[in-house]
């Protein structure tokens, strides 16, 4: 939390109030989705399986990636609840839509058959999510 200082008492920016109860989850949704894509990067090494079907593994990289985007949606919601003028509003809705961003990239570089289209959009994602990381740091840092 990032508290600040109002008459003596520590007191919680709205904005850290909105964001804080959705940190430990999207760390949570992002460790799932790395141990699923794992299971499926180890699964598609030692079988190629059928092209058209879902794999297990493919199912289950595809629902923690649900997962994940469905908290980053409802973090981003609650972040707009806070006050337009609040501090790190805007910097944390930035940050929560560039999450959102490289999920869908995700997501899409999952799905797309063309494995040239497959690569450009998870190298796409790669960005989305380095911006992610940069904004999130800016934002602890404004809220701090």
């Amino acid at each position: 939390m990032s508290p600040t200082r109002s008459s003596g008492a520590v007191k919680v920016s709205a904005v850290s109030a909105a964001i804080d109860p959705f940190r430990t989850p999207l760390a949570d949704d992002a460790r799932d989705f790395t141990v699923a894509l794992l299971a499926l990067a180890k699964s598609n090494a030692k079988s190629s399986g059928s092209f058209n079907e879902l794999s297990p593994q493919d199912k289950e990289a595809l629902k923690a990636l649900a997962l994940w985007r469905r908290d980053a949606q409802h973090a981003l919601h609650r972040v707009k609840t806070v006050a337009s003028g609040a501090p790190g509003r805007n910097l944390a809705e930035k940050w929560l839509k560039a999450l959102i961003a490289a999920l869908d990239l995700q997501r899409q570089a999952l799905s797309l058959v063309d494995p040239n289209q497959s690569a450009h959009a998870a190298r796409s994602a790669g960005e989305r999510i380095a911006e992610y990381l940069r904004l999130e740091n800016r934002l602890d840092q404004e809220l701090a």
